[in-house]
């Protein structure tokens, strides 16, 4: 809770203050007047005076604002102070100041993103095949789980994720695989098949499949504190040989029988809608332990807001990576193209919501970002700084939003003055920031009426008879991912 609520304000200030930051920054370089500055909402804390501004630290970390010199119409100015008054500044003066905002948070995602990478690397799964569907194109050819790929086409291979870049970006030809197996190297030709798949948003794409699935031995990293897996007993190293009896030689298979994908007839929940307890056995330091683990129903959102609960025990790999340096130039481009790939997705998402593709339940508010701050705090620093740059990236794209209240309205309202050439009526301005605060205030009540509904169905649970999801974690190969993220569904955590 205390490393859940710390994350959350150390974010929200981090990234209102670069926000602010931005606005402050353009008024001073374009000659406006800033007369306040403030990280936070009333009461305050601490002030300051300096020059013309003052420098304000408030109680509510939920915001924070700019207090321009003749933002408000039919405010009375003294001489010097029209000079530096917003309202009387060219289109594009008070246009640079209400965009530099949002501006500031796409830029300092780039920046961060670029830092990240340039200092960790890539992490990419090594080119070993994890379990192969027997229909697939490299399993028809004659490949295994546990080869290694050396090469394509003659071309050497170092990471799992040059498999799915080749396949796409091969146009389906045949490709010749070079593989080590068993301390032999052995050749083999698989041509790729065109298969239908889904983009993260839900939309159609075609993509080339070869069958490809990462490796990923089954032994234990820490199990976080208060899961059934620690519960239970379950330590780091453990090499989970069986569930229930079956055996599991790859964590696809762990995945898989804890969510009872293919045996439905085993049962997920009891008749007072508990999860049914799963015998795990492990080889721990070459010893043979046999653990009872109950799982946890853990409640899942899809794009259509429906909810349904899929077992987890709190358990995920020590997966294998290939550490791969990443120079100064090329990270930047890599953080930048990072960046821009999350405010494409934002707006994506934002316009499936306005098509009512995607539904208004999976929005969320304060309390679900504090929870993934919280969570991504506990993985590590990096964990948190990615999100940090992808929520940074998400207030860009609201405050670009044409509502009067937030930036991009505020742009809209200029623009529109600029093109008529003379100032919108104090009533018009009056109507529009009624409009702007009674949207704005909607959509607040929404993904708060959103977050306390996870709260609800988290902490009550599936009824009885309720929907229980066994998710086949062993799905068909999902199109190319982006470099560095290699592992694929079977590495998460379960």
């Amino acid at each position: 809770m205390i490393t859940t609520l710390v994350s959350f304000v150390v974010l929200l200030v981090i990234l209102i203050f670069v926000h602010e930051l931005g606005h402050f920054l353009a008024a001073k370089l374009l000659g406006v007047g800033v007369e306040r500055f403030s990280l936070g909402f009333p009461p305050k804390l601490w002030s300051k005076k300096i020059g013309e501004t003052e420098y304000q630290l408030a109680v509510l970390p939920l915001g924070g604002y700019v207090k321009l010199v003749g933002d408000e119409p039919g405010a009375e100015l003294t001489p010097e102070e029209m000079k530096k008054s917003f309202l009387h500044k060219p289109f594009l003066v008070k246009s640079a100041v209400v965009l530099a905002g949002p501006a500031f948070n796409l830029v300092f995602a780039c920046l961060a993103l670029w830092l990240l990478t340039w200092s960790v690397g890539i992490r990419h799964a090594p080119p070993v095949l994890g379990p192969l569907d027997p229909e697939s194109p490299i399993a028809r050819a004659g490949l295994m789980m546990g080869d290694r790929v050396t090469a394509l086409d003659g071309r050497p291979v170092s990471y799992f994720d040059e498999l799915l870049d080749a396949s796409e970006a091969g146009g389906g030809a045949p490709v010749r695989l070079t593989v080590s197996r068993d301390g032999r190297e052995l050749d083999f030709t698989a041509t790729p098949e065109r298969r239908e798949g889904t983009t993260l948003l839900g939309d159609r794409k075609d993509y080339w499949n070869m069958g490809y699935r990462a490796r990923m031995v089954p032994v234990l990293a820490e199990p976080p504190a208060g899961k059934p897996g620690a519960a239970a007993g379950l330590r780091a190293g453990d090499l989970v040989t069986a569930v229930d009896g079956i055996p599991t030689p790859d964590w696809a298979d762990v995945v898989r029988l804890i969510q009872r994908a293919d045996r439905p007839e085993s049962g997920i929940v009891d008749g007072q809608g508990k999860a049914v307890p799963m015998r795990m056995d492990v080889l721990r330091d070459g010893t043979p332990l046999s653990f009872e683990v109950t799982p946890e129903l853990d409640p899942r959102q899809d794009l259509e807001g429906e909810t349904r609960f899929v077992p987890v025990v709190g358990i995920s790999p020590e997966a294998e990576t290939v550490h791969e340096p990443v120079g100064v130039f090329r990270a930047l481009g890599l953080g930048t193209r990072e960046a821009f790939g999350m405010a494409g997705l934002t707006v994506m998402s934002v316009v499936k919501l306005v098509q009512r593709k995607i539904s208004a339940k999976v929005m969320g508010g304060p309390i679900l970002i504090a929870e993934i701050a919280g969570q991504k705090a506990r993985e590590g620093v990096a964990d948190f700084i990615w999100i940090m740059c992808f929520i940074s990236v998400n207030l860009c794209i609201l405050n670009l939003m044409p509502l009067p209240i937030l930036d991009g309205g505020q742009f809209v309202i200029f623009l529109v003055e600029a093109v008529k050439r003379s100032p919108i009526s104090l009533k018009v301005r009056e109507v529009t920031q009624w409009v702007g605060v009674t949207a704005l205030a909607a959509l607040m009540i929404l993904v708060f009426y959103n977050d306390i509904s996870r709260l609800v169905t988290r902490f009550s649970g599936p009824p009885a008879t309720g929907a229980v999801e066994r998710v086949q974690s062993v799905a068909p190969q999902a199109p190319p991912a982006p470099a560095g993220d290699a592992a694929g569904d079977a590495g998460r955590g379960e």
